[in-house]
């Protein structure tokens, strides 16, 4: 009874796909074609990195328990670190240095901006 259903089945699932592959274009055609392939040939990566990324994997290793033992595991005290940035000179006009160099047609730091209009005659 089984395997009359799969056996069923599979004759259906064909004579479906030679029915639409009749109708399609052949462009149509070629796209459903190279995503078939396309998924077909990233299964085997798939599968090869679900295996490559299982933890046990080619070796048989004891399931360690997460324990909180803190007195084995416990570092030295560290002594506190405070930085401080050294004081940045000031410009004139209250702007701060940069670290940039000005290209050689900048204007002056604090001159008067000036604007181009484009369509103003």
């Amino acid at each position: 009874m089984r395997n009359g259903i799969i056996l069923v089945g599979i004759v259906f699932a064909v004579a479906l796909a030679a029915i639409i592959g009749n109708r399609l274009s052949n462009d149509a055609l070629a796209v459903i074609v190279g995503a078939v392939c396309g998924i077909s040939a990233s299964i085997p990566v798939t599968v090869g990195l679900v295996i490559a990324a299982s933890r046990h994997w080619g070796r048989e290793e004891p399931i360690r328990e997460i324990g909180y033992d803190y007195g084995a595991n416990r570092y030295a005290p560290q002594p506190p670190m405070v930085i401080f940035a050294p004081p940045q000179p000031q410009l004139p006009y209250g702007y701060p240095q940069s670290q940039f160099v000005a290209p050689m047609n900048a204007p002056a730091l604090g001159a008067p901006r000036e604007f181009k209009i484009i369509g103003e005659e």
